[in-house]
């Protein structure tokens, strides 16, 4: 079965704030919802799959609620609906869950399905691998340092030849 419902539990008192989310003591992620005249707040929910969530079900309207969850086949009224029982007004009742497939999911009030209505996402985490490893590569030898040769030249005459007579400037 493509959703699983762990438990439904009757209608008790209470009378807290919202906020969502919340740890459960058995490790759960709690989802607290209000149900007023006639609407949910929050009427979009998202979860994780296979993970448990505890829909705590807050009813602060005077007319009784429940919360639906369409299954996979997204009909109402059918085998595969999870359904949390009618909760009176000023009570609060849970929804034991654990959605195993991913979708968007229809969700209303039975009594006042028109008026009351929204969403259950369900994503599961995207696969992400691990980086495969590179080889390294292999390190690129910098060439060492070559010295620059400057020629130097040194030179020895000898004569040969007549001797060279030297030519004194001309002058006034």
């Amino acid at each position: 079965m493509a959703l699983a419902l762990l438990a439904v539990a009757a209608a008790c008192g209470g009378g807290e704030s919202v906020s969502l989310p919340t740890p459960g003591p058995g490790g759960e992620t709690v989802i607290r919802i209000e149900m007023r005249d006639n609407f949910f707040s929050p009427n979009n929910i998202t979860i994780r799959a296979n993970q448990k969530y505890i829909l705590e079900l807050r009813n602060r309207g005077n007319a009784p609620h429940n919360l639906r969850i369409a299954g996979p086949d997204l009909e109402f009224d059918t085998d595969d609906d999870i359904a949390s029982d009618l909760i009176d007004g000023g009570k609060t009742g849970t929804l034991a869950l654990v959605m195993t497939t991913a979708g968007t999911f229809p969700i209303r009030c039975d009594p006042h399905a028109v008026e009351m209505e929204g969403t259950l996402t369900v994503w599961v985490k995207p696969f992400i691998p691990s980086p495969t490893p590179s080889p390294t590569p292999s390190p690129t030898p910098t060439p060492a340092p070559t010295a620059e040769v400057t020629p130097t030249a040194e030179a020895t005459a000898t004569a040969e030849g007549p001797p060279v007579s030297t030519i004194p400037p001309a002058g006034p």
